[in-house]
């Protein structure tokens, strides 16, 4: 038999967690009704007489539908006072002061919380998996505001157990949603965990069984952080560069080797992921993706996990990456590629080397280089102090490169360039990246290694 109270939307969405969240307090028994955004669900017609504006959640029970999260909860509040968790919305013996306390605390979530964290977390959370690039302007923008709302949490919350008193109450179940995105999805945690009075209520609100139950449905519906694949072999660079990103984040995978040589990559079940011609697939959830650098760009930004510095942490430090990313594709890569096919490939693929093909890219090479030198006699990375994806998209083709006797010539005889690829190399992403591509060489046997 259904349950009578039914929440439409999905359980990503923080205001459908919130009200989930709530129905849990409340001990009301209820189903969630999937509503699928990407196809535009929430448009329809039979939706917009739910909700006429065509936003998640909508809830229904057997006496009236209700839109808008907070609104739901205080329906849910009322209209169920005798389950569950009877003082979510106060005590009766309190009467409008005790709810005064929590509807002050419900306004301001609704008001200076919650429109610069979801802001956040949209860019930080939501828009990479969706193919958006994260607008790095409208994160820092949001979170100045976010630090000023946050300050003034801190220091209530050095005064009071909770928002509203020393009750759990509605006032705290409307911050978590937003609160949790924040602290298990990207990685701006620190806005919380880095303030002690806040860090204290995130702990003891996040412990909840209700909470939990909420984050259990969340992993169980969500595509976002788990089935990540990659198709292709560790050999081709472009795999190379995926993995190695991968590791770095500290990010589980499977691969699945698909030797273009055996022209496995035609076969209809890859065509169905892919365009066909390139040499690396990633796929996460209903979501593919092609290219091996926009690969670890979106890994970078999906992900909080592992190298927390890899895509940089502010507007100025990705430009200073992005630029470098760029040379790397259009100065470095050209002539590079190249060279790895000639050099390393061609030998053991039974192909004739072209030496004036040879000649002309390690001439282009050379020019990349030397400036790469310039900048590498100032900076110990690419784009500064740090390693980044700067460095890391280099690291494939730089690695077949100096395998051959002239490709090493090329980095040992200019410097800084010299120590700069002896420290990338040295990773331990990188070494895992090297010994998978000698576990599973395809068609490049000896040249992988």
């Amino acid at each position: 038999m259904a349950a009578p109270v039914t929440v439409y939307g999905p359980m990503i969405s923080p205001a459908v967690a919130r009200v989930a969240a709530c129905l849990l307090e409340k001990d009301v028994p209820f189903q969630v009704e999937p509503v699928d955004m990407s196809k535009g669900e929430h448009k329809s017609p039979s939706f917009l007489k739910l909700q006429p504006f065509g936003q998640v959640p909508a809830f229904k029970d057997s006496l009236t539908t209700v839109f808008e999260s907070r609104a739901i909860c205080r329906y849910i509040c009322d209209q169920y006072a005798d389950s569950g968790n009877k003082t979510l919305m106060g005590r009766k013996e309190d009467g409008a002061v005790g709810r005064a306390a929590i509807e002050k605390w419900i306004e301001a979530e609704g008001q200076s919380f919650n429109p610069p964290s979801l802001a956040m977390a949209f860019q930080l959370a939501f828009a990479p998996f969706m193919g958006r690039a994260t607008d790095m302007a409208v994160v820092e923008q949001n979170e100045a505001k976010l630090v000023k709302v946050l300050d003034v949490y801190e220091q209530w919350l050095g005064e009071n157990q909770y928002f509203a008193g020393d009750e759990f109450s509605l006032a705290d179940l409307v911050h978590m949603p937003n609160t949790d995105l924040l602290v298990r999805k990207t990685n701006k945690a620190g806005l919380f965990t880095e303030r002690k009075n806040l860090a204290r209520w995130w702990d003891e609100v996040s412990a909840r069984p209700s909470w939990k139950k909420v984050v259990e449905l969340q992993n169980a519906t969500a595509d976002l952080g788990v089935g990540l694949q990659v198709f292709g072999q560790p050999a081709s660079t472009d795999v190379a560069r995926v993995l190695t990103c991968l590791f770095e984040k500290d990010l589980e995978f499977e691969l699945v080797c698909i030797d273009t040589f055996k022209r496995e990559h035609k076969l209809p079940e890859f065509i169905k992921l892919r365009d066909p011609n390139g040499q690396v697939t990633f796929k996460h959830g209903d979501k593919t993706i092609v290219d091996s650098r926009a690969i670890c760009r979106y890994v970078c930004t999906q992900f909080p996990e592992g190298n927390k510095t890899l895509y940089g942490t502010g507007s100025l430090e990705r430009a200073s990456i992005e630029q470098w990313l760029q040379a790397e594709a259009q100065n470095f890569s050209p002539p590079s590629s190249a060279l790895v096919f000639h050099l390393a490939f061609a030998p053991h693929l039974n192909i004739p080397q072209d030496h004036a093909v040879i000649a002309e890219n390690e001439k282009k090479l050379q020019q990349v280089l030397n400036v790469y030198d310039e900048i590498l006699s100032k900076n110990e990375y690419l784009a500064g102090d740090e390693f980044t994806l700067a460095d890391l998209s280099h690291l494939p083709n730089s690695h077949y490169i100096v395998s051959s006797e002239r490709g090493r010539k090329l980095f040992t005889g200019r410097k800084n360039v010299a120590r700069w690829y002896d420290q990338i190399s040295k990773r331990e992403t990188w070494k895992q990246v090297v010994k998978m591509q000698r576990e599973h060489p395809g068609a490049f046997d000896k040249a992988s290694t």
